[in-house]
């Protein structure tokens, strides 16, 4: 009976509902682990704020939020932008930007809820647009609406994006410069925070909607990896520690692993078992010892077997998963006594090397 047609009817229609499913890719932020932080977010939120900076999105930024503070478009002129400033009472405002004709103070909340001295803010705003005078604009840019005070106003960041595509439509942006990506990969991460991606709202109720069979599947993939482990446990035990092995380990449950010091030179031997089969593999554990083995497969007998790369281990035989177990220990063995044998002829010739004295 061919496998397919013994996976449960149940099973099959999950997987098939979730092949389907709109692939959710990670943003930059996301990747770095940084999409709550406020210093973060406040720092790529100024360059793309200053239209003087090469984003190539000219004032978009900043006349959408402008358009959506005060309700008209504020001139740009004179732009100055900076971070954590100082206030009257000690505290320190997030945003500040002052151009020829205002003050703005800008309070980003990305996570964390609004407890800073509005008053104190509002206090130092004021004072700025003093000498010489401009019109004074605070804001209180957050992920969800907040109480306004002390003359800010509060804007969200759904508000902000939507604002900022609007225009988007209808300025002439490079779209394949590496900036305008940067900030499309910028407003994802926040609109991740506040919920208003579609498709991650999509595949959330999948997992709510099929929890009882997701949860049957999983429990089906450990029994299915407890058998893995049962396996290695197995081979392990009619594979004879190597008289040259330093020591025999099982390592995460998965992997037979042989410790050798070949001449000072730390080297591994492991046999891993997963889903896609069994490897016969070579780690060596410093880049001195990598090319110490690359000097040792050299002396290996004729021919030369050709030796895989991948990641930072050797991979010298593939099984699949039904292989016979002493199959792979009679290789296992094979390949630790070639390699034994490399190393002393690779000391023989060092040595004779080492005696021969240099002409004059």
């Amino acid at each position: 009976e061919p496998l397919m047609t013994a996976i449960p009817d149940e099973f099959r229609y999950l997987l098939c509902r979730f092949g389907k499913l709109p692939k959710k890719s990670e943003n930059l932020l996301e990747i770095a682990g940084y999409p709550h932080y406020e210093n973060v977010c406040s720092n790529i939120l100024i360059f793309f704020l200053n239209p003087n900076n090469e984003h190539g999105l000219s004032d978009v930024l900043y006349s959408s939020l402008m358009n959506l503070a005060v309700g008209k478009e504020i001139s740009s002129n004179g732009f100055e932008i900076d971070r954590e400033v100082s206030t009257i009472r000690g505290g320190r405002l997030d945003i500040v930007i002052k151009t020829d004709d205002h003050v703005v103070g800008i309070e980003n909340k990305i996570y964390h809820h609004l407890n800073n001295d509005l008053v104190d803010y509002s206090d130092t705003v004021s004072s700025w647009a003093v000498n010489p005078p401009r019109v004074q604009v605070k804001i209180i840019l957050s992920i969800r609406k907040e109480l306004e005070s002390s003359g800010f106003v509060s804007i969200t960041y759904e508000e902000f994006w939507t604002e900022v595509r609007k225009r988007l439509h209808s300025e002439t942006v490079d779209q394949t410069d590496k900036w305008y990506l940067y900030f499309l990969d910028f407003m994802d991460a926040i609109e991740n925070i506040y919920g208003g991606n579609v498709v991650l709202n999509e595949i959330d109720s999948f997992y709510a909607e099929n929890e009882e069979v997701i949860d049957k599947l999983i429990l089906g993939r450990k029994k299915f990896l407890a058998r893995l482990h049962g396996k290695i446990r197995s081979l392990r035990d009619i594979i004879e520690k190597p008289e040259k092995s330093k020591k025999q380990w099982l390592y995460m449950n998965d992997c037979l692993v042989h410790e050798f010091d070949l001449y000072n030179h730390p080297i591994a031997v492991e046999i891993k078992i997963s889903a896609g089969g069994w490897l016969l593999q070579l780690f060596e554990r410093n880049a001195d010892s990598q090319l110490y083995l690359n000097g040792l497969f050299e002396l290996f007998p004729k021919p030369i077997e050709n030796y895989n790369f991948e990641g930072s281990k050797y991979i010298i035989a593939k099984y699949e998963l039904d292989a016979d177990l002493f199959i792979i220990k009679t290789d296992f063995f094979k390949f630790c006594e070639r390699l034994l044998n490399a190393a002393v002829l690779r000391e023989s010739e060092m040595n004779k090397q080492s005696r021969v004295l240099p002409q004059s």
